[in-house]
């Protein structure tokens, strides 16, 4: 079900409701946001409810705990009237279980309490930020999408075509022309994996990627990942070695997963100009932990700081030069897992750990998610 009422055009200033049953909560968020929106006040779920279904709102601060009917029963109704809404779970427990029970509800973050100025500000600011790219996304036909995506892989098919033809004519051609070819060739995949990828973030961004929960064994995805990143890693001297903990399994999205892993193992292969890359994966409280470890150059610290902003969709942030498309997808695969990712960058080499919830670890039945 949508809301009757009118959406808010692309020129109107944003709107914020902020729903708890504690005035002085209620007023110190006011207080905090009132710069970046137009902010609407609930004491209540039904009251939140209400407004919700009467008026446009962008984002909502709902707090978990509230007498009659609790936030995760409001956050349903809410995804039930407009599923765009982004909702910025409250809570004074923060933990892992309560993040997952509201992602499962498409929650698109969570704030513990006491909760720091600015951070509500940067949630605030990236809710408000996939929701206008939500609205322009929606404002462009599927027809046009369908023929962006098609134009841009169409004469990348043809080239990558044509240079296969002429590559199996091998011994017509001098080294030189079999070497420029290759060369076609490989900048083709390159460029074609990045147009993939391009319109992968963009649906990201806007949640049109759905969650898929199912049963994952890490030992077999890293394996398979190790398998298919050999060929690049022996050709620049990186031994990939694998710690993973014997029948680890995790309830989450295995593609997302996927995508998000072959990410960093990528990043890790590619600034390793030789040495290693070591994986260590072990069950934790509610989820399992992952470490990535690298021997390249390591990561100089003053991009630490900015490359995390930039994974965690923080806003107002100017993106590290340096940070390419594997590491930016990295951040909305990171996001749309409810995992977090930090950076230790060392003259040894850089390290990402990564925490990943087990969606199947709060009592929630399943629905889609936007990354």
């Amino acid at each position: 079900m949508h809301s009757a009422h009118r959406p808010l055009s692309m020129n109107e200033r944003p709107r914020l409701l902020i729903v708890d049953d504690e005035r002085g909560v209620r007023e110190s968020l006011r207080a905090i946001l009132q710069g970046e929106c137009e902010v609407l006040t609930a004491s209540s779920g039904d009251e939140a409810i209400a407004i919700v279904g009467r008026e446009p709102v962008d984002v909502v601060t709902l707090d978990l705990k509230m007498p009659g009917l609790g936030g995760i029963g409001v956050l349903e109704r809410i995804k039930e009237i407009d599923p765009d809404i982004e909702v910025l779970i409250i809570t004074g427990y923060g933990t892992i279980d309560t993040a997952v029970q509201g992602l499962r509800f498409r929650a698109f973050d969570y704030i513990s309490k006491p909760f720091d100025c600015d951070h509500v500000r940067q949630l605030v600011q990236s809710a408000l930020a996939r929701r206008a790219a939500a609205r322009r996304m929606k404002s462009l036909p599927d027809q046009i999408l369908s023929s962006l995506s098609h134009e841009f892989r169409t004469p990348l098919n043809v080239i990558m075509g044509y240079s296969t033809i002429l590559q199996e004519d091998g011994e017509s051609l001098s080294d030189e022309q079999r070497l420029a070819l290759d060369r076609i060739r490989s900048n083709s995949d390159a460029l074609l994996g990045y147009v993939e990828t391009l319109f992968y973030m963009a649906e990201l961004d806007c949640g049109a990627q759905a969650l898929d929960v199912a049963p994952v064994r890490l030992s077999d995805m890293l394996g398979k990942l190790r398998s298919n990143l050999a060929p690049g890693a022996t050709g620049k001297d990186v031994m990939v070695r694998l710690d993973v903990s014997t029948g680890l399994v995790l309830a989450t999205d295995e593609d997302k997963l996927t995508r998000l892993l072959r990410a960093l193992l990528d990043n890790a292969v590619q600034h390793t100009p030789q040495g290693h890359v070591v994986v260590t994966a072990r069950p934790a409280s509610g989820g399992a932990t992952l470490e990535i470890r690298d021997s390249g150059p390591g990561i100089a610290p003053e991009l630490i700081v900015e490359t995390e902003d930039v994974i965690a969709g923080r806003t107002g942030m100017r993106p590290p030069r340096q940070l390419g498309f594997g590491l930016r997808l990295a951040g909305r695969l990171v996001r749309a897992l409810g995992a977090s990712l930090t950076l230790v960058g060392s003259r040894d080499g850089t390290t990402c750990h990564l925490v990943i919830p087990d969606l199947a670890a709060a009592d929630a039945p399943h629905v889609a998610y936007g990354g």
